[in-house]
């Protein structure tokens, strides 16, 4: 069977920087499949779809699907395969819709989950209010799929399917990131990761554009000092996970308890290091646990016991240099003298 790799050879000899097709089919083969895995016409089409998510080459398919299958037939004859191409769903044949009412897009989105998971998955959809809609479906064994949906859609089989159907989060019964799964999600507007995490540790890259540049890669890097990742999962996950029994949040009230504490103990190390602390928590306050009154509260409270506390300072130890220097000026007076010599 043919590898992805043997793929990524022959389309590197072809001087792919040439053409922007070339160019994207190659970075998109470098970027996210395993060298390892199979060549699949699933695949092929997955690059399709995700390309035709781009103005550029929703407007320029024709083009990007008859380079890529003159690409792949000759790949065909170079390595003497059948590699069947009649699997493919190439972009000059698909048609692309979007939905543009909330209520028809929820409708659409059930009939679809409701036909690929069964009776006994729990299917929750929730609109995020960010032209997106989030499906959290609780399974059987009680791990947790939690899958992201924009607007545009395309015909398969007679049926509306989401355009991009595999950006999703896959978890554990503990609700912790399946380390079995590859995970997928946009971190930002035409930013795509794909990684996997097992102990915290992450293994995978961010693509950006529609020529899918190389933006970051992850090799075994901890999750939670990757901002750039954590914050979209942590965004997904204030739909599930209750935030009293979520560590990250958790770590945070701690982390902002305890250096308020110090600083009002008066710990110059704790004041040196809120600001950094007031970042992180400010930072997450916007992004994920927006209105959480907790949270409000300690931030409020240690930026001003901070700020106040470093108006202070100067002052502080001015007057100590002061009164040290008085007491070096002061002459003690000699008592008893001796007034017999």
């Amino acid at each position: 069977m043919l590898k992805v790799a043997q793929l990524i050879r022959f389309v590197a000899g072809l001087n792919p920087q040439n053409t922007p097709a070339k160019l994207s089919f190659s970075n998109f083969l470098r970027g996210f499949p395993n060298p390892e895995d199979p060549l699949t016409p699933e695949l092929i089409e997955l690059f399709f779809i995700y390309c035709i998510d781009y103005p550029h080459w929703a407007a320029n398919k024709n083009q990007l699907g008859t380079e890529v299958q003159y690409l792949l037939e000759n790949f065909n004859n170079f390595y003497q395969q059948d590699f069947d191409l009649s699997k493919i769903r190439f972009p000059q044949t698909m048609q692309l819709l979007e939905i543009e009412r909330i209520q028809d897009l929820e409708e659409v989105l059930s009939v679809y989950l409701k036909r690929i998971y069964s009776e006994s998955d729990k299917v929750r959809l929730i609109n995020d209010q960010n032209k997106r809609m989030i499906a959290v479906i609780l399974h059987e064994d009680k791990s947790v799929t939690v899958r992201v949906f924009d607007k545009k859609f395309t015909f398969r089989g007679g049926h509306l399917e989401p355009l991009r159907h595999d950006l999703a989060l896959y978890y554990n019964s503990s609700l912790e990131l399946s380390p079995d799964h590859k995970q997928k999600i946009e971190v930002a507007p035409y930013i795509v990761a794909e990684f996997q995490v097992k102990d915290d540790k992450v293994n995978g890259a961010l693509l950006r554009g529609y020529v899918y540049q190389k933006l970051m890669e992850f090799k075994g890097d901890s999750l939670r000092e990757q901002s750039r990742l954590l914050i979209p999962i942590k965004r997904l996950e204030q739909f599930f996970v209750d935030r009293r029994t979520d560590p990250y949040y958790q770590d945070l009230i701690n982390q902002l308890e305890r250096t308020l504490s110090l600083i009002q103990q008066g710990d110059s190390e704790a004041l040196n290091w809120s600001a950094m602390i007031l970042t992180q928590a400010e930072s997450a306050l916007e992004n994920i646990f927006t209105g959480d009154k907790l949270l409000t509260l300690l931030v409020r409270d240690l930026r001003h016991t901070s700020e106040n506390t470093r108006k202070m300072t100067p002052s502080s130890a001015v007057s100590k240099s002061i009164e040290a220097n008085e007491k070096c000026l002061k002459i003690t007076p000699i008592k008893d003298y001796d007034l017999t010599n």
